[in-house]
């Protein structure tokens, strides 16, 4: 979800006000409102990269991906981002039992509930994405049982290569990091800029 700047501009103000900044001296309102553009941006790109490594077949993980409001400790602004926590393992990696790499490790063979139910979900919604049902058509209750009991047997195949051979790093989340980085040293000294002389 995209942050327009005059949004940005009026949460920067609230966070202002909600903070007690003088009236006098600086007021970083440009600032701020870049920090919380860029940090709406960081969330697109991640969301972004995702989507063209194909890493998030259900779509939970990606619509999981938000910017916290805006919080002043000290003389710090900080803007938390929010998501599910396999976020960290996709970015970073998980080595298998038998191989692979990555910063985590799995210590088992055997899947979760959790996790066969995140990979039947991650099969529904692509067959969903690929594939026109038709309506009419009726599905006896036997035909539905045998669906369910493949969808579980794909699940646990799948589950059991990932816990065996890892999940490869992805960077999605470095790779945007990287970007807005860039982002603050291009942006923030105009937006300062402008603060400086708005204050004179």
């Amino acid at each position: 979800m995209s942050i327009s700047k005059a949004q940005a501009r009026a949460l920067a103000d609230s966070f202002l006000e909600t903070v007690g900044g003088s009236k006098e001296g600086l007021r970083p309102r440009e600032s701020y409102s870049e920090l919380i553009v860029i940090a709406g941006e960081l969330v697109e790109d991640m969301q972004d990269n995702l989507a063209k490594g194909d890493h998030n077949r259900s779509g939970d993980l990606s619509e999981s991906i938000i910017a916290d409001e805006p919080e002043k400790n000290g003389g710090k602004l900080s803007i938390d981002l929010l998501m599910l926590a396999r976020g960290q393992f996709l970015n970073k990696g998980v080595k298998g039992t038998r191989g692979g790499t990555g910063l985590y490790q799995f210590k088992h063979e055997h899947p979760s509930q959790d996790m066969l139910k995140s990979l039947i979900d991650g099969q529904k919604y692509a067959k969903s994405q690929t594939f026109s049902v038709d309506k009419k058509r009726s599905t006896s209750a036997n035909e539905k049982k045998n669906a369910s009991i493949s969808e579980v047997d794909n699940a646990y195949a799948a589950a059991r290569k990932i816990l065996l051979y890892g999940i490869k790093p992805t960077g999605f989340i470095d790779q945007a990091v990287v970007v807005a980085e860039k982002k603050v040293a291009d942006r923030l000294g105009a937006a300062l800029t402008i603060d400086i002389l708005d204050s004179l």
